[in-house]
């Protein structure tokens, strides 16, 4: 019995397992010395989607009238020019005489633009019946034609959208001193005109007639 004991303290001893050793501590950060983390990454938006190319504006330049005679110094005192003649003559006869006297220098256009666009005279010419330059005719005096009305009314030179219009614009009288006898030819008015950027070149064609001398006993 005693043999059985030593034997089994014996065995028990030698199957004790060896203790676990401890892990090791990190070790500590040397002094000063700060770990940081690192930042967030924030993801990059993708590019925007440029904005599709505008259209080309449409515009359309059509030169309908031109009346070649004087410059009758504006609306203003051609106005005054008739008031004056209609004090001292019967009505209707002082603007058929006044008419007579001056006719101002003009040119009718038709304009359309596919968008709002502003207007611009860049030049007119005046040319003979040879092509060759008789000078420049300045443009003042911008007007439109007003439906309402029936009549030309002031214009601030802005085309609206897709809106055809009539406008009128006054013009420099031609040099007729220089040009000599202006009756029985025909000469061509050519302008530039600018819309929106976009410039257009238009003629026209004018015959001046020698004007009919009538007899003075002759009613008009």
């Amino acid at each position: 019995m005693r043999r059985l004991l030593f034997v089994l303290v014996v065995v028990a001893g030698c199957t004790k397992a060896d203790p676990v050793p401890s892990p090791s501590p990190a070790p500590a950060p040397a002094p000063g010395v700060a770990f940081a983390e690192p930042p967030p990454t924030t993801p990059t938006p993708p590019a925007p989607t440029p904005p599709p190319p505008a259209a080309p504006l449409d515009v359309s330049v059509q030169l309908t009238a031109v009346t070649l005679a004087d410059d009758c110094g504006g609306a203003t005192q051609a106005g005054a020019a008739r008031a004056k003649s209609a004090r001292s003559e019967p009505s209707g006869v002082a603007a058929q005489r006044y008419q007579r006297r001056c006719e101002q220098t003009s040119m009718q256009l038709a304009l359309r633009a596919s968008a709002v666009a502003k207007i611009e005279i860049k030049s007119v010419e005046l040319l003979d019946e040879h092509g060759k330059s008789l000078g420049m005719l300045a443009a003042r005096s911008p007007t439109q034609w007003s439906q309402g009305a029936s009549r030309y009314t002031a214009w601030d030179e802005t085309l609206a959208a897709d809106t055809p219009l009539k406008v009128s614009y006054m013009l420099q009288q031609p040099n007729w001193a220089k040009i000599g006898n202006r009756w029985n030819r025909t000469y061509t008015l050519k302008t530039v005109v600018s819309i929106g950027g976009v410039d257009k070149s238009v003629t026209k064609n004018v015959t001046l007639e020698a004007p009919t001398i009538l007899s003075p006993n002759v009613r008009t």
